[in-house]
């Protein structure tokens, strides 16, 4: 299985089990965006795929948390966007661009742009 399969699998996974011990699914995506991100930073991975991947794993739990394949997809972009944008304004607007539009036939809009 190519490693983007594991990551969105993963992320997929994790999100069904962070919904499972709170009330607000949508921050719970974007707390495992956020965390897979900066996982990735500190060992020198390409954050963008990351944050795509991550994207991705949202779109794909959706369904099991009771949330809109639009809202999953947004909450997951702004964690990851946000985590990135720790990293530097660059790796932000990579991981930004990275997310942006269109996502396995969702359009993503994304709630904390960079500037």
């Amino acid at each position: 299985m190519p490693i983007e399969q594991v990551l969105v699998k993963r992320v997929r996974d994790d999100i069904v089990t962070a919904a499972k011990s709170t009330s607000d699914v949508l921050e719970a995506i974007t707390g495992v965006a956020r965390n897979l991100v900066a996982d990735a930073a500190r060992l020198g991975e390409d954050l963008a795929v990351v944050g795509l991947g991550a994207v991705q794993g949202a779109i794909k739990a959706a369904g099991s948390v009771s949330v809109t394949t639009e809202a999953a997809a947004a909450a997951a972009a702004t964690g990851a966007i946000d985590a990135a944008a720790a990293v530097s304004t660059d790796a932000g607007k990579r991981v930004q661009n990275a997310v942006t539009g269109t996502v396995d036939g969702v359009k993503v809009i994304v709630k904390s742009a960079l500037k």
